[in-house]
C-alpha cells in the first residue's frame, strides 16, 4: 500500500511539473509572438527539416538520455534568425524526429507518450526562446563581432540555453528516479563540454550561410552528420571497452568467490580517492578500470588454493603471489587495456619496499598504483574472510593511518581516509 501511494504521489508530482513547464512554454511563446516576427520563412523551413533529421540520428548516452548534433542547428538559428523562429525550429525538430531506440525500434510522436512530447517541446521552446531573446538584447548592448554573430552575446545566450536545458532535464529525472535535484543536475552539467563543442559547429554553420547562403548550410550539414558518426563510433568503442571489462570481472568472480563484489568496491574506493586528490578525469577512468581488473591474474591460480580455509603452505602462497604478474601479462596482450598492466602488476607493492612482485618503494610506485593499494587493502579489511571477521569502518581507517609510510603512500593517506569514509557510508546506505 505504501509503494502504491508513493508511486501515485510521484505521478502527481511528475504531471504537475510537466504542466508547469508546458504553461511556462505557452507564456514564453506568447511573448515571442507579441514581440517578434518571422523574418525568413525559407530558413525556418530548411532549419526545421535539418533539425528533425539531426534529432532522428541522436546518440543515446547513459544517465543523461541522449545527445544529437541538432543543437548546432538550434544555435545557428538563434544567431541567424529571431527568437520566435529559433523556438519554432527546435520544437518542430522534436515533433517530427524519428530516432531508433534499442528495444523499441523507431519512435515518433505517434508512438511516444503524450506527456513526453509535451515536455520535450515545451522545454525546447523555453530554452531556445529565452536564449534567443538574451542574444538579441546583448547584441544591442555589446556592438562587437560580425553582423550575424556577436561573441559576447553568443556566449551569454549559450550559457543561458545550457543552464535552462540541464535544469529542466535534471528536475524531471530527479522526480522519476527519486533522487536529489543537485545530484541529477550534476550529471547534466558534466555534458556541458560536449554541447559547447557542438555549438561551435553552429557558429561555423552561421558563417557558411553568411558566405554561401543556403548552399553553404547544405554543404556544411554533411560534415555535421559525419561529426555525429565519429562521435557514435567513439561511444560504441567505449561501450565495447566496458563490456569487455565486465566479462573479465565475471571471469575473475567465477574463479574466486571472495572476489565477487570485491573488484567493484575497490573500483568505487579508488575512484573516490582519485577524485579527492583532484586528478583529471582521464586518470580517474584509468584507475577505475585498473581497479576492476586488478585481480584478473587469479584466473591462473588453482581454485583449491584460492578457496582454502586453512593456513597456506609456502608454495601455495607463492602461487597466489604470482597473480599480479599473471594479470599484467593478460592485460598487456589487449592493446586498449595495456596501459593498465603496470598498475595491476604492482598493486601488492608496499611503500617501504617489502611488497611484491618487484619490491618497489615509495618513489618508484606510481600514484595510480598507490591509490589502488589503499583501496584494495581497505576493502579486504572491511570484508569478512574465512580466517577473520571484517573490521569496523573506524578500525579499518585507523589501520590505513597507522600503516602510512610502511604499507601505504603517506602523501595521500589523509585524503584517502576522507574519501574512503564517504564511499563506505554511501555503499552501506
Amino acid at each position: 500500500m505504501v509503494k502504491v501511494l508513493s508511486k501515485k504521489k510521484s505521478n502527481i508530482l511528475l504531471y504537475s511539473y510537466i504542466s508547469f513547464v508546458a504553461l511556462l512554454a505557452i507564456l514564453v511563446m506568447h511573448y515571442l509572438i507579441t514581440n517578434f516576427t518571422i523574418r525568413d520563412y525559407t530558413l525556418l523551413l530548411l532549419f526545421s527539416i535539418l533539425s528533425a533529421v539531426s534529432e532522428t540520428f541522436l546518440i543515446p548516452l547513459p544517465k543523461v538520455g541522449a545527445v544529437s548534433v541538432s543543437f548546432a542547428i538550434t544555435f545557428s538559428a538563434i544567431l541567424l534568425t529571431d527568437p520566435l523562429t529559433a523556438a519554432i525550429i527546435t520544437s518542430l525538430g522534436i515533433l517530427f524526429r524519428c530516432p531508433y531506440v534499442d528495444g523499441k525500434g523507431r519512435v515518433n510522436v505517434l508512438n511516444t507518450p503524450f506527456y513526453k512530447t509535451v515536455f520535450n517541446i515545451s522545454q525546447y521552446i523555453i530554452n531556445a526562446g529565452i536564449a534567443g531573446v538574451i542574444y538579441v538584447n546583448f547584441h544591442k548592448i555589446f556592438r562587437f563581432g560580425f553582423e550575424f554573430y556577436n561573441p559576447i552575446a553568443g556566449t551569454i545566450a549559450l550559457m543561458t540555453y545550457l543552464l535552462f536545458n540541464s535544469f529542466f532535464m535534471a528536475a524531471l529525472m530527479s522526480i522519476i528516479l527519486e533522487e536529489k535535484l543537485t545530484a541529477a543536475w550534476r550529471n547534466y552539467l558534466l555534458g556541458f563540454i560536449n554541447i559547447i563543442l557542438v555549438s561551435l559547429l553552429g557558429i561555423v554553420l552561421a558563417f557558411s550561410y553568411d558566405s554561401y547562403d543556403i548552399g553553404g548550410i547544405l554543404l556544411f550539414f554533411i560534415p555535421l552528420l559525419l561529426a555525429r558518426y565519429t562521435f557514435k563510433l567513439y561511444l560504441d568503442m567505449r561501450k565495447n571497452y566496458f563490456e569487455t571489462m565486465n566479462v573479465l570481472v565475471r571471469a575473475i568472480e567465477a574463479n574466486d568467490p571472495y572476489t565477487s563484489g570485491h573488484s567493484l568496491r575497490v573500483s568505487i574506493y579508488s575512484e573516490a580517492i582519485a577524485k579527492q586528490l583532484g586528478l583529471p578525469q582521464n586518470k580517474i577512468d584509468m584507475i577505475k578500470s585498473a581497479a576492476l581488473l586488478h585481480d584478473i591474474g587469479k584466473i591462473g591460480v588453482d581454485k583449491n588454493i584460492l578457496n582454502k580455509n586453512g593456513k597456506l603452505e609456502k608454495e601455495e602462497f607463492d602461487s597466489i603471489k604470482a597473480h599480479p604478474e599473471i594479470g599484467a601479462t593478460i592485460i598487456s596482450d589487449m592493446s586498449y587495456l595495456s596501459n593498465l598492466s603496470d598498475i595491476i602488476k604492482h598493486h601488492h607493492e608496499r611503500n617501504d619496499g617489502k611488497g611484491y612482485p618487484d619490491g618497489l618503494s615509495h618513489n618508484n610506485i606510481p600514484l595510480e598504483t598507490s591509490i589502488l593499494i589503499i583501496a584494495d587493502s581497505f576493502d579486504a579489511m572491511t570484508t569478512d574472510r574465512p580466517y577473520r571477521h571484517a573490521l569496523s569502518l573506524g578500525d579499518a581507517l585507523n589501520e590505513v593511518k597507522v600503516n602510512a609510510g610502511t604499507q601505504f603512500n603517506p602523501d595521500i593517506v589523509d585524503d584517502a581516509i576522507i574519501a574512503l569514509r564517504k564511499a563506505f557510508n554511501n555503499l552501506s546506505e
